[in-house]
C-alpha cells in the first residue's frame, strides 16, 4: 500500500479555492487553489470539468465562469469526476450602468422643464448624479454634485437657451461608470420687454406755403 494513503483516503480530495476578492469589480481578480500536502499528487484545474491543466501558479480570472480543481494521486485516486472541487466566480462585473430618460429632450420653450431619469445595471448602484449644462461636451466626473434617485424627476426652472443637456453620472459597486446627456431642452425665462417705445417729433410743411415761396422765387 502507497506510504501516503496512510493518511487516509480523503486527504487526496481536500483542496480548497480562494478568490482575491468576492466584492464586485471590474477588475481581473486571482483564484488560488490549495492542495493537499502528499506527495506525488498531480494538480489540476479546469474551467469546463472536461480539459485539465496542470496547476502551477494562482489563476488570473478575468471574466465570470467556474473553476473546478482536483488531484490525482499515484493510484488515479481523485481522477473521478464526483470527486471535483468547484468555484464559481460571479462578481466580476464590466459592464456600464444604463441609463434611460423618461423625456429625452423638448424643443418647446417653456419656463421649466423636467424629466424622470431611470438607471439600471446587474451588480447595484452606487453613484448618481446630474447637472444642466449648455454644452455638448461631457463634463469631468468631478464636476457633478447633485444627487437624484433612479425613477425620480430631475427638473430645470431657470435659465434660457435652445441648447441645455442634463448629463448624467451613474456607477455602479464594481466601479464602471457612465456619462451621458439628454437631447436638448429648450428653456425661456426672459422677462417680457415692458419698456414703453419713445416718442420722436414730426415737422409738417404745408404744401401751400411752400408753393407760395417757390413763386415768389420765380419773379
Amino acid at each position: 500500500r502507497d506510504p501516503e494513503m496512510s493518511r487516509g483516503l480523503g486527504d487526496v480530495y481536500k483542496r480548497q479555492i480562494t478568490l482575491s476578492t468576492t466584492s464586485p469589480t471590474n477588475k481581473s481578480i486571482t483564484a488560488t487553489i490549495t492542495y493537499p500536502e502528499i506527495t506525488g499528487i498531480t494538480k489540476q484545474y479546469s474551467y469546463d470539468n472536461k480539459t485539465w491543466t496542470t496547476y502551477k501558479e494562482p489563476l488570473t480570472i478575468d471574466t465570470n465562469k467556474t473553476i473546478y480543481a482536483r488531484s490525482i494521486d499515484s493510484t488515479n485516486q481523485g481522477s473521478d469526476s464526483t470527486r471535483v472541487a468547484s468555484l464559481t466566480v460571479t462578481n466580476i462585473d464590466k459592464t456600464q450602468p444604463t441609463v434611460t430618460f423618461g423625456t429625452n429632450g423638448s424643443t418647446s420653450y417653456k419656463k421649466s422643464q423636467s424629466t424622470t431619469v431611470t438607471v439600471n445595471d446587474a451588480s447595484g448602484i452606487n453613484t448618481l448624479k446630474y447637472q444642466w449644462l449648455q454644452s455638448a461636451t461631457a463634463p469631468a466626473e468631478s464636476s457633478f454634485t447633485a444627487t437624484f434617485t433612479s425613477g425620480g424627476t430631475i427638473t430645470k426652472s431657470d435659465g434660457t437657451g435652445n441648447n441645455w443637456y442634463l448629463w448624467i453620472l451613474a456607477k455602479n459597486t464594481a466601479g464602471n461608470t457612465t456619462i451621458v446627456k439628454s437631447n436638448a431642452f429648450y428653456l425661456d425665462n426672459t422677462a417680457p420687454n415692458t419698456t414703453a417705445p419713445t416718442a420722436t417729433s414730426t415737422t409738417t410743411v404745408s404744401y401751400t406755403h411752400l408753393r407760395a415761396h417757390e413763386t415768389s422765387q420765380d419773379l
